[in-house]
């Protein structure tokens, strides 16, 4: 029992010894008034905290947080995250800066958004890039696909990846169904072949991609039915013609 409560007083000396060697400097307007002249470098191996204002050069009234991680002479190891005061003074944003490496002083002050501010009415979201992980709801709390909008969409232009695109149409194995099997079958279903009923659309929307591409095939089969009519009209055409001369030449026989 003895060797075991050395064990442990010898391990609470080493967390002692080891809290007292990274302690921090904490300073408070009351023995330290900060202004946002203050070269990043100022901070560099120390945590600092001081009430400021905007006749300092800061946003305006606030809390900010200070302090550099590596102790050098160098810009660019410093951070400041500055807490406004309150909603008329401040805002309601957190804002941070960084200290730029090479001695070039502080960079601009960025929004510093939380859970607690990114929905306020006024917040404007800023981003070259946005890249999520899971869902996005647009006006939808539990968005089941990865995006979700429950409004108006408005775009220059829509690109959509609709899988195999349906030229296959147009080779010279495809079964083209006879226009009266297409018929029967409106007839009989109240749809086309090959296009999802108004009931499966109305309860799972519409696959813009997959909807192009069904169209697209049936375009193409009309396409193909319009030529075969439009050779079958000839066909008839020439028919007619011919008739005519037969006719013709009878009438032309008989009179002589």
């Amino acid at each position: 029992m003895k060797k075991l409560n050395a064990v442990v007083l010898g391990i609470a000396c080493l967390f002692y010894a080891k809290a007292s060697h990274a302690q921090t400097v904490l300073n408070t307007t009351g023995s330290y008034i900060w202004n946002a002249t203050d070269l990043p470098r100022t901070f560099n191996g120390k945590l600092q905290f001081s009430f400021v204002k905007g006749t300092e050069g800061f946003p305006s009234y606030g809390t900010v947080l200070a302090g550099g991680g590596f102790n050098s002479t160098q810009d660019g190891a410093a951070f400041q995250l500055y807490f406004p005061y309150s909603d008329v003074h401040g805002g309601k944003i957190p804002k941070l800066r960084l200290g730029l490496y090479n001695n070039q002083g502080w960079s601009d002050w960025q929004s510093f958004y939380t859970s607690a501010n990114a929905n306020n009415i006024d917040t404007d979201w800023t981003a070259k890039k946005v890249y999520v992980v899971d869902k996005i709801g647009i006006g939808v709390q539990n968005p089941t696909e990865k995006l979700a909008v429950n409004g108006k969409i408005r775009a220059t232009e829509i690109k959509v990846d609709s899988g195999p695109w349906p030229d296959f149409v147009f080779e010279e194995d495809y079964k083209l169904t006879p226009l009266k099997d297409v018929e029967i079958f409106i007839k009989e279903n109240k749809h086309l072949p090959g296009v999802p009923k108004a009931k499966e659309i109305e309860e799972n929307g519409l696959s813009l991609g997959e909807m192009v591409r069904i169209l697209m095939q049936k375009n193409e089969e009309l396409t193909l039915h319009l030529i075969d009519k439009d050779k079958e009209m000839k066909s008839l055409k020439e028919n007619m013609d011919l008739m005519k001369q037969e006719i013709g030449s009878l009438k032309t026989n008989k009179a002589n």
